[in-house]
């Protein structure tokens, strides 16, 4: 993308050749590069067999009856696991980081790659939070170069805004808080024309139909790729994500990790949802015919203005800015709970809720036009027979 270079001037950072694509002693903290990793017992004894006596766990086993071995440690590097994702995902496991939820990849990223107090991060609002919240935590700058209104990446003002304490651009795809996924070309223009680190967060990937680019990892070795078990999976609760990566920059995330981060319960639990995942592509498809239905739904009705598109499990839609606020609080007096987003970036007026099952949907979507009604007549009763709803998920 010839065009691109002349908004990028003298403190840009350019990728030219396919040699200069990862340094890691340019990229990476120089403290992380010399690091002297904890090696656990696992580490010293791997691969051998015997009456294990190295890590000073409880030889009478647990205090519990019927939960295995789980007085020993898991296994730091869940081999098993990863092959599982990596046949699932096209890739290799050894391009695989495990972590607590995607919230850990967010942060190894930062500490791996951004010096606290001189580099900085760049996203793209509107996007997920947690990216800024990571970065202050680690004392680490943001610089932000909003989406178009449609939601997309303006590449060229996001190239224009980077400088040489750049060091990761964070891309949410498909987006958090809109639903929408960033179109592949302009995620190619970044991964060509900047030489730091790209993350794509794909939290809600399998909702999509284009799918993951986790296969970018074979071409670019700069990018990262988020994905997690919360969503698509619907497994929130065991708290595992992963990042994609080349195989150099995982080797890295592995000695800075803690070393029993992937516990034997979450490991068990995700062993088993890998082997049903045609159980999970049937369900991300009823939620998708549901989020369908929803939106014709929601596109129809009286105070709604608009209902944006969506690759996720969930849907935004805009009211009346000036009502926004006062339907998310009618919603919650009614035990449906959704999110405010009209503060967010391009999001004036803006609800965003969770597409859940059929009878969820329909509660919800019945209480939101008896709200807008109240609203336009400005009564103010509960619900249809005074009375709030349970609470259901939103």
């Amino acid at each position: 993308r010839p065009g691109l270079v002349g908004h990028l001037g003298k403190a840009a950072i350019m990728a030219t050749t396919q040699a200069e694509q990862l340094d890691l002693e340019r990229l990476v903290r120089p403290n992380i590069l010399t690091l002297q990793p904890y090696r656990c017992a696992r580490d010293e004894n791997k691969g051998r067999e015997g009456i294990f006596m190295d890590a000073n766990e409880n030889g009478y086993g647990p205090c519990l009856a019927d939960v295995g071995e789980m007085h020993r440690y898991p296994c730091p590097y869940q081999p098993e696991l990863k092959a599982k994702i990596a046949t699932f995902r096209g890739i290799e496991p050894d391009q695989i980081f495990l972590g607590v939820g995607s919230d850990e990849a967010i942060d190894m990223i930062i500490r791996v790659f951004c010096v606290p107090g001189r580099h900085s991060i760049l996203v793209t609002p509107p996007t997920y939070t947690m990216y800024k919240v990571a970065a202050a935590i680690n004392d680490v700058s943001v610089q932000s170069v909003n989406l178009t209104p449609d939601f997309q990446l303006n590449v060229e003002e996001t190239l224009a805004a980077v400088n040489e304490n750049t060091r990761v651009i964070f891309l949410c795809s498909p987006n958090n808080p809109a639903g929408e996924t960033l179109r592949t070309e302009d995620i190619r223009g970044l991964l060509e024309a900047f030489s730091g680190i790209v993350v794509i967060d794909e939290a809600y990937v399998d909702f999509s139909e284009r799918g993951s680019l986790s296969t970018l990892v074979l071409e670019y070795p700069r990018v990262i790729l988020m994905q997690t078990m919360s969503k698509s999976f619907g497994l929130a609760g065991i708290r595992l994500g992963w990042a994609i990566a080349d195989k150099s920059i995982v080797s890295i995330f592995n000695n800075v990790k803690a070393p029993y981060s992937i516990s034997r319960l979450t490991a068990d639990v995700a062993l088993k949802a890998m082997d049903s995942v045609d159980t999970m592509k049937a369900t991300a498809a009823k939620i998708n015919a549901q989020k369908q239905s929803m939106m014709e739904e929601l596109e129809k009705m009286d105070g709604v203005l608009k209902v944006f598109p969506t690759d996720t499990n969930f849907i935004m839609f805009r009211v009346a800015p000036a009502e926004a606020r006062g339907i998310y609080e009618r919603m919650a007096e009614r035990g449906i709970l959704i999110r405010y987003r009209g503060d967010q970036m391009h999001c004036t007026g803006c609800l965003r809720i969770t597409v859940c099952r059929e009878e969820d949907n329909r509660l919800a979507l019945d209480t939101l036009a008896n709200v807008l009604g109240e609203l336009s007549n400005g009564t103010t009763t509960a619900d249809a027979n005074g009375e709030p709803t349970a609470k259901r998920c939103a």
